[in-house]
Parts: structure tokens; sequence; C-alpha cells
């Protein structure tokens, strides 16, 4: 598996949770559809040319998502771990959207024994409350 270092990096949902390694999380379920969405959100703040259009989310709740991730940090590529991470907390352990940081602690880590094998690294205790503000601007985009 290729170490996910860019946004563009980050892979479909069933690439990340395939059927032999989680028969749980069922095609196309909340989890992978969430997945999707958010790895969708993340293409668009980049610029990627993976980005699909996304019609069928209300036009100003996508725009204002994407809007806030890219307020998040001038270097998003530099920080495509934690959001990586963030993408994880927000389709798998969907928490609520005003969770903080105390909250998303152990919801990351649970992300990284998912994460570890793609390059996904422990965060810097600086890059919580990123992870914790990209969270929060995901969730509401997630299908519930």
């Amino acid at each position: 598996m290729p170490a996910i270092t860019r946004i563009d990096q980050i892979p479909p949902s069933h690439t990340i949770f395939p059927a032999s390694s989680h028969p749980d999380l069922q095609q196309p379920g909340v989890v992978h559809h969430g997945w999707n969405t958010g790895r969708q959100l993340l293409l668009h703040v980049v610029g990627s040319p993976l980005a699909n259009p996304m019609t069928s989310w209300p036009h100003p709740l996508r725009q204002q998502a994407i809007m806030r991730l890219r307020a998040l940090t001038e270097h998003l590529d530099d920080v495509a771990g934690p959001l990586t991470l963030a993408l994880h907390v927000s389709a798998v352990q969907q928490p609520p959207a005003d969770a903080d940081t105390t909250t998303l602690t152990p919801l990351v880590g649970e992300a990284l024994a998912d994460l570890g094998d793609w390059g996904v690294r422990a965060p810097l205790p600086e890059q919580l409350d990123l992870i914790t503000r990209a969270v929060q601007v995901m969730q509401p985009c997630m299908p519930h």
C-alpha cells in the first residue's frame, strides 16, 4: 500500500475498506458513502482533477465546507495524514459535529489502527486541533 502523503493519494472506500478485511462494512453503507463524500470534499479543497462534481449536496453546505477546510492551513498536502485521520473519524466513528479534541482523541487512535498500513502516523499534539476542526467541518456533510 502506498503511503498517503498528499490529499489526492487518499484512496476510495473500497480500497481502504476491502470486503476481505472489513466484512462488517458492506458497500454502499454509510461508512463507504461517508468516506467517499469526505474524500471528494478534500479533493475539491486542493483542486485535484480527481474531484467529481458533487451535485447531490446542497450547494451552500458544500461550498462552506470547502472554504472552511481550505482555511485550516496554507499547506494542506503537508497535513494529508491528519486530514485522512479526520476523514476516518468522520466517516467511521461518526461523532457529533460539535465534538471537541478530548472526545476525538481516542477516535483518532482507532483511526490509526486502520490507517497505519497506509503510512498515516500518529499526529503531533498540535495537529489534534486541526483534526478536530476538520471533523467539525466535515461531519455536517456526512450521510447519516
